[in-house]
């Protein structure tokens, strides 16, 4: 089994554990242990390894207390028993099992808010039966899987291609740099050339779907603009925003038929021209929302 160190990346759970500085991290521990011990009860063979078979711990200082092949197993054989645990189980059933054992919310791992349980997808891999990112932050990072983020939230868009700047318009630095939007799409943004801007990675990480910065009425999608909206309060404005999104995907999405979600994708897909497979979308935001 291969036991290579998987490249990671540097988030608010792993520290500085960046693929650059992966390498000096290992290096500054085998300078003192070159070897640890595996902690796991299951291990076989020799217990005392080479300090590059574990994952680093958080922080980059130490190393976890499983091998990487302890690690491995023990996911496998927990997918194993949850995939056993809710075989041939329907949708409404694994919702109410987690009810019952866990309660009527859960905390999603990603925003770090505490949602009712329907505002979790299903996830049969998952011991409690729900995947551990809400449905909202589930559509954020599919947004690459063929524009899934935007015919949930379906922002105003204008058609002109962005061109990132040289550094990050909020630290100055060059380390990976990309496209942010400054009024967040989940906050009712539009996909208009004026409400992007160049975040490096760290950045583009910390900001998150947060609003940052200064925004106008020129930043919010039509569907959402109004008098009620006050630009001079962010926490108040993030708050109204996210309601008038919501209420949009509720109506849209979540109540609608079939036959009205995919009416609704092929208008806004038609509308900006967009070459996307119809059925293939309409099949992914019907499996989101419990339609099939």
């Amino acid at each position: 089994m291969d036991i290579t160190p998987k490249k990671q990346r540097r988030t608010r759970n792993l520290g500085y554990n960046t693929a650059k500085t992966q390498d000096e991290s290992y290096a500054a521990i085998e300078a003192t242990t070159p070897t640890a011990k595996c902690c796991d009860g299951r291990h076989e063979g020799e217990r005392l390894l080479p300090v590059r078979q574990f994952y680093l711990a958080k922080g980059g200082a130490s190393v976890q207390g499983a091998c990487i092949i302890c690690q491995k197993n023990r996911r496998a054989d927990r997918i194993k028993r949850a995939r056993d645990k809710f075989a041939g189980k329907s949708k409404d059933d694994i919702r109410a099992l987690y009810r019952t054992t866990y309660g009527p919310t859960k905390k999603c791992s990603k925003c770090l808010e505490e949602k009712d349980a329907d505002e979790f997808p299903i996830s049969l891999s998952m011991e409690t039966g729900l995947h551990n990112h809400c449905i909202m932050c589930s559509i954020g990072t599919s947004q690459g899987n063929g524009g899934l983020r935007d015919f949930i939230f379906m922002p105003d868009k204008d058609g002109l291609k962005y061109k990132k700047k040289a550094v990050c318009e909020e630290c100055g630095g060059t380390n990976k740099l990309a496209v942010d939007h400054i009024l967040p799409i989940a906050k009712g943004g539009t996909d208009c050339i004026t409400n992007k801007q160049t975040l490096c990675v760290h950045c583009n990480s910390s900001k998150s779907a947060n609003i940052r910065g200064v925004v106008s009425l020129s930043n919010v999608c039509e569907r959402y603009r109004g008098d009620d909206l006050d630009f001079t309060d962010t926490l108040a404005l993030s708050r109204m925003l996210a309601k008038k999104v919501y209420d949009f995907r509720k109506t849209s999405f979540e109540d609608a038929t079939l036959q009205e979600i995919q009416a609704r994708v092929k208008e806004y897909t038609k509308k900006y021209n967009m070459g996307h497979d119809l059925t293939r979308i309409v099949r992914k935001i019907a499996i989101i929302f419990n339609k099939i």
